[in-house]
C-alpha cells in the first residue's frame, strides 16, 4: 500500500485533435494499451459529497485500488495493488474497507469505512504514453455510458513543468483550453444524464 501526490493536467480533445497529437508525437498503435476503471461509492454518494473518488483499475496483468482525496491544488492517491482474481471478485460483490490506509482516509473525512460500496460507473480507456523529461504525456480514448471522448493528460513530478508542457502542446497543435472534469465525474454525469433520458 502506498500514497503519492498526483500532479496532473488534462484537456479534452476532439477526435481530430487526438489524431493530430497521435501523429505529431510519433506515437505508435502497437503501444496503445487498454485499462478498465470501475468506480465505487455508497448508495448516497457519500464519497462524492466529500470530493473523494474510489476506483479499481484493471490492466492486462495487474490491478490496483485507488482512493483519491483533495490535497492542496492536486490529489493524494492511496493505492493498493491487488490480483486480477481479487479485482474481478470485487466486481461481483459489495466491497468495504474496514481497516488499513483507505479506511484511515475515509475516517479522516468522517465516513464510516464499514459502509458498503457499490459500483456506479465503469469506463474503458485505450491509452498511449510518452515520457518527456520528468513528465509523462498521455493520450486517452475513453468509452463510458454510450459515449466516447478524447483526452490529453500530462502527469509530472513538478506542477510548473507539467503545466508548461501541456500549455506548449496545446499551443503547438492549436488546441483550445477546455474545462475538463475528472473521468469519474464525467462518467457519473453521463450515467445520470442517460438515466434521466431513459
Amino acid at each position: 500500500m502506498k500514497q503519492n501526490i498526483e500532479i496532473e493536467f488534462k484537456n479534452l480533445l476532439t477526435e481530430n485533435e487526438y489524431n493530430s497529437l497521435f501523429e505529431g508525437l510519433h506515437l505508435k498503435t502497437k503501444d496503445v494499451f487498454s485499462q478498465e476503471n470501475i468506480y465505487f461509492d455508497t448508495v448516497n454518494f457519500d464519497l462524492k459529497s466529500k470530493k473523494l473518488a474510489l476506483r479499481i483499475r484493471i490492466k492486462e496483468d495487474t490491478a490496483e485500488i485507488t482512493l483519491k482525496s483533495p490535497h492542496k491544488k492536486h490529489l493524494l492517491e492511496t493505492n493498493i495493488t491487488i490480483s486480477l482474481a481479487e479485482a474481478y471478485s470485487i466486481k461481483k460483490s459489495t466491497v468495504y474497507f474496514a481497516s488499513g490506509m483507505i479506511a484511515d482516509v475515509l475516517k479522516s473525512y468522517d465516513l464510516d469505512p464499514r459502509t458498503p460500496l457499490k459500483i456506479f460507473a465503469q469506463l474503458k480507456t485505450e491509452r498511449v504514453e510518452q515520457i518527456n523529461r520528468n513528465s509523462i504525456i498521455v493520450l486517452d480514448k475513453n468509452y463510458y455510458a454510450d459515449k466516447i471522448d478524447y483526452e490529453l493528460e500530462v502527469e509530472s513530478l513538478s506542477a510548473e513543468e507539467g503545466e508548461q508542457l501541456i500549455d506548449n502542446l496545446m499551443n503547438d497543435f492549436s488546441i483550445p483550453k477546455r474545462k475538463t472534469l475528472n473521468k469519474i465525474i464525467r462518467a457519473y454525469n453521463a450515467l445520470h444524464s442517460k438515466t434521466a433520458d431513459d
